[in-house]
């Protein structure tokens, strides 16, 4: 580990069990000549692992400055064609350094985290923006990421994630993985491109909706939607979303019908 302490308002905690850094690289699968992006390379632990994947080409994004001398060593030092990036992931246009949509890799800060998910999975012109995402989060974030209809973690994030993409959880990693060791246990959760879904909807308005019904979990929809749209219980007829049903009990598949039909016939 180098001497330069980890800070606080990074919201640093790095991976540094490197049987779980192998894990990670190994649940990606065939990496080599794949084009990779790592959001917050840190001390490199990570970085190093990918670069034996042999990549195409490795693009590290860092915004800590001390640990950005370390990961210039580190890059140069490899035979793969290497870009390090000193930067807010969330300021940058990552996209704007591929020429193929890439694999990306994160050990989130957990503070921005929903942040950073919302920039990589938000709406693409037309196109895939990147091929897989593999993130690590805090656990109950990444169980609220996956979660299933009526059940406690299921609401916004959970919709907003299945709209764009496909995730699943695919690892849960100790706290004792991290240095410094945080306070809660982290997961891998595993993200493939739903853009043949989602690019058929209204995104914006889709996003709208599911905002407006989870604003009062325990209120049936038609309650916390009717201020907007005066004829909700038709529209959600229309839907075949029952009448008395709460936000948690709708599947990702019915507010997509209901997003279509408020489409349709109210703009």
């Amino acid at each position: 580990m180098h001497k330069i302490a980890p800070k606080k308002k990074f919201g640093q905690n790095f991976l540094t069990d490197q049987s779980v850094i192998e894990r990670i690289v190994s649940i990606a699968g065939q990496l080599e000549n794949k084009s990779i992006l790592e959001i917050g390379g840190g001390s490199g632990n990570l970085t190093k692992q990918l670069i034996k994947a042999k990549p195409k080409d490795l693009i590290v994004v860092e915004i800590d400055k001390d640990y950005v001398e370390i990961l210039g060593k580190i890059l140069k030092s490899s035979s793969v064609k290497t870009k390090l990036i000193s930067d807010n992931i969330l300021k940058t246009d990552i996209y704007s350094y591929f020429s193929e949509p890439p694999v990306i890799f994160g050990n989130l800060p957990y503070n921005i985290s929903t942040k950073i998910l919302a920039k990589l999975l938000g709406p693409s012109n037309n196109k895939n923006k990147w091929e897989k995402l593999f993130l690590m989060f805090q656990l109950e974030v990444a169980n609220r990421i996956v979660a299933k209809p009526n059940t406690k973690q299921y609401g916004r994030l959970s919709l907003f994630s299945q709209f764009y993409s496909f995730p699943s959880l695919e690892l849960q990693i100790p706290k004792t993985s991290f240095f410094p060791i945080p306070k809660v246990e982290s997961a891998l959760v595993k993200f493939q491109s739903n853009f043949k879904y989602y690019h058929k909807h209204n995104g914006a308005l889709f996003r709208d909706i599911i905002k407006e019904s989870f604003q009062g979990r325990r209120k049936m929809i038609k309650n916390s939607l009717k201020t907007t749209y005066k004829n909700i219980t038709e529209l959600m007829a229309i839907s075949d979303i029952p009448e008395n049903s709460r936000p948690e009990n709708i599947t990702l598949q019915q507010f997509c019908r209901l997003t279509d039909t408020i489409d349709k016939l109210c703009n």
